[in-house]
């Protein structure tokens, strides 16, 4: 690991951040389109239950449309969503988004999207967002600068998708977990009421004979 090496993402991939709501264009002709907010961006999922639209020319949507394996990640504002994000899917046929998401764009020869992912939002990702934002009191966020900058950990890719599949593995495991639990926790929760439950009708019963 120590052999492999630091690449700046502005040096691995092409960095944009998308369309600015309220611009004003002279095009006459608008296309209706979903966009992407910071709301649907979390960290290492999309929430797509709300996806809202925003008029934008052809020029626009050609040059913002998300592609298969694109990395989002929000500028920041609250310290949680500081360098949070994840990867696009193609969840929807035609999406674009918003100028407080980054996108990052990787030659899919050379990187796994998903390892990338995995990594910016690791520890050591989160340590230099956070190190590197521009702070003010419980808000921070980063530019295209300080996120062209990042330090990204460059293993052949092979071996990029060996760490990414084992990782989403151990993901997998803990969210079955996680879910068991809140489960187990439901169960224990509703056991007080169905208890008392029983109680009364035996007592109800009792008095009945």
């Amino acid at each position: 690991m120590s052999n492999w090496p630091l690449v700046a993402l502005r040096d691995a991939a092409d960095i944009a951040a998308g369309i600015t709501l309220g611009r004003k264009t002279k095009e006459i002709e608008l296309l209706e389109v979903p966009y992407l907010r910071v709301a649907n961006v979390q960290d290492g999922r999309l929430a797509l239950q709300s996806v809202k639209t925003v008029l934008a020319t052809r020029r626009e949507i050609e040059k913002w449309t998300l592609r298969d394996g694109d990395l989002l990640l929000t500028e920041g504002g609250d310290l949680d969503k500081l360098g949070r994000g994840t990867c696009w899917r193609e969840q929807l046929p035609v999406c674009i988004h918003q100028n407080h998401i980054f996108r990052v764009r990787l030659p899919l020869d050379l990187y796994d999207p998903d390892f990338v992912s995995l990594q910016v939002g690791s520890p050591y990702g989160k340590a230099y967002f956070l190190a590197n934002a521009k702070k003010t009191t419980g808000i921070a966020s980063i530019n295209q600068q300080v996120l062209g900058a990042f330090p990204l950990i460059s293993p052949p890719l092979k071996e990029q998708r060996a760490i990414a599949a084992t990782l989403k593995d151990q993901m997998d495991e803990v969210e079955k977990a996680r879910q068991a639990t809140l489960v187990q926790l439901r169960e224990i929760n509703a056991l007080p009421g169905r208890i008392l439950s029983q109680a009364f009708t035996s007592q109800r019963d009792h008095h009945g004979q």
